[in-house]
């Protein structure tokens, strides 16, 4: 559940903008190696309490991620995307898969930015079931803050054993503040209202580098699932 910052990928420069596409596509790291380079990486966020252990790897054209948790702990996944310092705008788009989510606690979906002026800009949302809303970060007195936002998100919705395509909205302005736009869950669009605010973040990255985070977090039982994703996209204007 807490925020995270990391990702990579192929990336092709458009003049409407930067385009990342078939970011599943990238090749699997061992753990936390080579994650400064396009591999994705994984391991347990420390700011989630319990334990977590997690893989990643192809399975065909799709990329599995397989995660065990004990006591709300939280499996993080990322993947360097490259570098984009300019663009204020973005848009994620990817398909996802649970094979279950009985105990699954929150989805998390993150892209990161190194704006111009070297401020990390976290554009963090995630699906935080036992709240039943789609959460949005902001920057508290130094710190990621989760808010809850007028947008639902649960399991009547969002349920295991099937494809959901999932897209996300936002955008910043030069000081870092952040606005939520919308949230696309299988052709739904569901508007954000009021959520925003500062997201600008001292974490000493190379200018224009770009991350994209998958977390998964668990309840408290010892338990796990298994997650796909395919067609991962992020637009940037």
């Amino acid at each position: 559940m807490k925020l995270v910052i990391a990702l990579c990928v192929l990336t092709s420069v458009m003049s409407f903008g930067q385009i990342t596409k078939n970011v599943e596509q990238l090749p699997s790291a061992n753990g936390v190696q080579g994650c400064y380079f396009s591999y994705w990486c994984w391991e347990h966020d420390p700011a989630t309490p319990g334990l977590s252990v997690g893989s990643s790897s192809m399975s065909g054209s799709l990329r599995r991620f397989d995660v065990v948790w004990k006591y709300y702990g939280g499996q993080r996944f990322h993947v360097y995307l490259g570098k984009d310092s300019k663009s204020t705008g973005f848009t994620l788009d990817t398909w996802i898969y649970f094979n279950q989510l009985s105990n699954v606690n929150n989805i998390e979906i993150d892209l990161n930015q190194v704006a111009s002026n070297g401020a990390t800009i976290i554009f963090g949302l995630q699906c935080n079931f036992p709240r039943g809303r789609w959460q949005y970060t902001t920057n508290r007195w130094g710190s990621p803050r989760w808010n809850d936002s007028n947008v639902a998100c649960s399991r009547n919705v969002w349920t295991g054993g099937v494809w959901h395509h999932v897209i996300l909205k936002y955008y910043r302005d030069e000081a870092g503040n952040v606005t939520y736009d919308s949230v696309n869950m299988d052709t739904r669009v569901s508007k954000f209202v009021g959520a925003g605010g500062p997201s600008a973040f001292n974490l000493g990255w190379e200018t224009g580098r770009q991350v994209a985070n998958f977390q998964i977090d668990g309840n408290g039982a010892f338990s796990g699932t298994t997650a796909f994703i395919d067609a991962f996209t992020v637009i940037g204007q």
